[in-house]
């Protein structure tokens, strides 16, 4: 008998945290994955590993037989690979764009995990890193896993780690700019411009689907030949109203009124693996993804308030920090 090592480092979390929950989000796991992996694992060795409750787990005398046997056998894996220099390669990260969120995000884990060394690439879209996932040429990649134009293939596992508010650009002179925020309803007919209009699949699908549900006209008129370009038009142009992510720098001497919408335009950005790959690397990188998403809120949700794409709302569903 084999036994399958995710199948271990699952039991061996579980043990630690002592709580489906917590060690679902250690791993960047659901908790039907994980439960998953420790049955077949309780299968495999023909004995139950845990007692759970509604509240936590315990662990079962077999299981803390088992314990010591599993931590020698992680321990043994992690330095095998590392003595084959399979950790010394950084984690290759498609970013899409390194003005867009994920670029944030990664800042905001390093500040965790300082020691954890990335290679940045950019395929313009997640559509296009699919394939290089499910090859092994690319460790991670960020987007939105809707709208591709394609199923994600059954390889890959993902996990929602931010939900970035769309928010309004505008200059100080504008009409709606002294307000606290820009009603979707008060942009009438100029509604939102934004020039030379181009970008990753599911991007211009969530805009299409934002224009349709919240009745806002999407003004593509115009040049632009990058984000500065199109700040600088917006600042000195024709008194209209541009959108970015709340996550990306902007320039600050363009002095542009930064206002949220109403109702709020939320991107779900989410992390895309590999199910098969087990790096220490990766591991350590989406864990301090969890925590710091969990910490930052960068999840939630109020249906109130946001709007989300209904394709979105599953992937949504159940993410920490979502308020009913």
């Amino acid at each position: 008998m084999d036994l399958d090592l995710a199948q271990v480092r699952a039991f061996l979390v579980t043990a630690e945290h002592q709580h489906f929950s917590r060690a679902a989000e250690t791993l960047f796991l659901t908790q039907q994955a994980l439960s998953k992996r420790i049955r077949r694992l309780e299968d495999a060795l023909g004995v139950r590993l845990f007692l759970r409750t509604n509240r936590s787990v315990e662990l079962t005398g077999d299981g803390t037989r088992f314990l010591p046997y599993a931590r020698e056998l992680i321990r043994a894996a992690d330095a095998a690979l590392a003595a084959m220099g399979a950790d010394d390669r950084p984690l290759r990260v498609d970013l899409i764009d390194n003005r867009l969120s994920p670029m944030f995000v990664l800042r905001k884990v390093a500040e965790l995990d300082p020691e954890l060394r990335i290679e940045r690439s950019g395929r313009r879209g997640l559509a296009e890193a699919l394939d290089p996932l499910v090859q092994g040429e690319l460790d991670v990649a960020f987007g939105r896993v809707n709208d591709l134009g394609r199923e994600l293939p059954e390889q890959l596992d993902r996990r929602l780690v931010r939900l970035e508010p769309l928010v309004a650009l505008l200059p100080p002179e504008h009409p709606l700019a002294g307000g606290d925020a820009i009603r979707m309803a008060d942009l009438g007919p100029a509604g939102i411009w934004l020039p030379s209009l181009a970008g990753p699949v599911e991007w211009l699908t969530y805009l299409r689907r934002m224009s349709e549900r919240l009745d806002v006209v999407l003004d593509t008129s115009g040049n632009t030949y990058d984000l500065r370009h199109t700040l600088e038009q917006t600042r000195y142009g024709k008194n209209r109203v541009t959108l970015a992510g709340a996550d990306m720098e902007l320039a600050p001497d363009l002095n542009l009124r930064v206002l949220p919408f109403a109702p709020s335009p939320l991107f779900p950005w989410s992390i895309v693996w590999h199910r098969d790959n087990d790096r220490a690397a990766l591991r350590r990188l989406l864990a301090a993804l969890g925590r710091a998403s969990r910490s930052a809120g960068w999840c939630a949700y109020d249906p109130g308030r946001d709007w989300l794409p209904e394709a979105d709302l599953v992937t949504v569903k159940g993410a920490a920090g979502t308020r009913r």
